[in-house]
């Protein structure tokens, strides 16, 4: 009985285990030019002046936070929104069934390129909240660290707000540039989220609980 018990309890915590582990939702990584997602499915779309310039293995997912590179991706390619009138990168996606939702990716700006740029999500399309301002490095020595986390390359944001939800929208608000050249340029755009336990699975925690306060009694 004893040794059965201990096995559900096994089982309770590789569960909660699983459930815990990040799990990588979309990424996007512009490779060959393409706007199609590499995980999740889906597309990016971009208004602005768009063109395509050399990117960064930074943030490719992989293990880690923020997500490592991994050695089958060559993060050859990054997304840029060019020229004086700005632009934005817009892409949406569910996230039901998943909690610690956040979102990362690398920036980088030309000299010239706008200040700042707005990382914003929306519940519906149309109305934008803001998660925060970022001012990504210039370009040497390229997709440097910025103002919210000077000690890496990435932009992290997480909200309660989108967790869970049928569909969420993520968009880089752009600043214009100050010349025609001058841009921002984005690779490898990661969300991640934690897998919510099943029902079932807290009924597990639980019983494992009662079994670990039983063996200490016996």
């Amino acid at each position: 009985m004893k040794t059965s018990m201990f096995a559900l309890a096994l089982v309770a915590g590789t569960a909660v285990s699983t459930a815990n582990a990040a799990v990588v939702l979309k990424h996007f990584g512009f490779d060959n030019g393409s706007m199609n997602a590499n995980t999740g499915g889906g597309t990016v779309n971009a208004t602005g002046t768009v063109a395509n310039f050399a990117g960064t293995s930074l943030g490719l997912p992989g293990s880690g936070s923020p997500p490592s590179s991994p050695s089958s991706q060559s993060g050859s390619q990054s997304l840029a929104i060019v020229g004086p009138d700005g632009g934005s990168i817009t892409f949406s996606m569910s996230t039901l069934n998943y909690s610690n939702v956040a979102f990362s990716f690398a920036a980088q700006r030309t000299g010239t390129g706008g200040a700042n740029a707005t990382v914003q999500y929306s519940l519906n399309g149309s109305s934008f909240t803001n998660l925060g301002i970022i001012v990504p490095g210039a370009s040497s020595p390229g997709f440097a660290g910025a103002s919210i986390n000077t000690s890496d390359y990435f932009f992290s944001f997480s909200n309660a707000a989108i967790n869970n939800q049928s569909n969420i929208f993520f968009r880089i608000l752009v600043a214009g540039a100050s010349s025609a050249s001058g841009n921002h340029r984005y690779d490898n755009l990661v969300v991640q989220g934690d897998l919510i336990p099943a029902p079932g699975v807290c009924a597990l925690m639980g019983l494992g609980g009662l079994v670990a306060a039983r063996r200490r009694r016996d």
